[in-house]
């Protein structure tokens, strides 16, 4: 007797996992905006010191109710579609140079797999962006007092990232979502006659706000 209720238990408690949640089934989209503070590692300069902006659309696909570690939570893909604004900004001398200023925009596709817990509740994610360079732009100063534009060594089109996302609730569909990411692979070479290395990398560290509609489709 004692065997069976033990059974009958777990098989009560597996059902409350397998409870249907209309949330986990449902393809939900929101909005996405905030602030980037970025730095090009291997520039010479260290610090997140550029300020730009950043903002798009995001989408979340459920893979319906599964049994996970954390009450009320599935898996979801999640892809975005943003404009992102990167660079660097530093001041000291590295290479003759006193200071130097990369201004660099992007259109961005992040795609994550995210622990997911509806609209209302609070979780995270973990993934890839791939970004192409709409446009940059870099001036240098030799210690003369006028900044010039920087000619070579062009940035390359597309820029592979890690990404790293925080999702917390506040209010409603309201999420304080900060961000990290971090460039995979070099997005320029050959760079090191103006000071730092060779290769450089964008490193962000965003903090935006999300915010996601309760259903949108099926």
């Amino acid at each position: 007797m004692t065997i069976l209720t033990g059974l009958l238990s777990l098989w009560v408690s597996g059902a409350r996992a397998q409870e249907y949640n209309d949330e986990f089934h449902v393809l939900t989209g929101g909005l996405v905006g905030g602030i980037n503070f970025s730095q090009v590692d291997g520039d010479g300069y260290k610090g997140y010191d550029k300020m730009g902006y950043g903002g798009g659309g995001v989408l979340f696909l459920p893979f319906g109710d599964m049994e996970m570690p954390i009450k009320d939570a599935t898996i979801a893909l999640s892809m975005e579609v943003l404009f992102t604004q990167k660079g660097s900004k530093g001041r000291g001398d590295i290479g003759g140079l006193v200071s130097q200023d990369m201004k660099l925009q992007y259109g961005e596709v992040p795609i994550q797999i995210n622990l997911y817990r509806g609209t209302r509740k609070s979780g995270f994610g973990a993934g890839f962006s791939i970004g192409y360079l709409a446009s940059s732009e870099e001036t240098i100063d030799y210690g003369n007092g006028t900044p010039v534009l920087k000619n070579g060594y062009p940035f390359k089109k597309f820029d592979l990232n890690f990404v790293l996302t925080g999702n917390l609730h506040l209010w409603n569909g309201f999420f304080l979502s900060p961000r990290f990411q971090y460039s995979m692979l070099s997005i320029r070479d050959n760079n090191s006659r103006f000071g730092g290395r060779d290769q450089q990398f964008n490193n962000v560290v965003s903090l935006r706000l999300m915010y996601l509609f309760r259903r949108t489709m099926r």
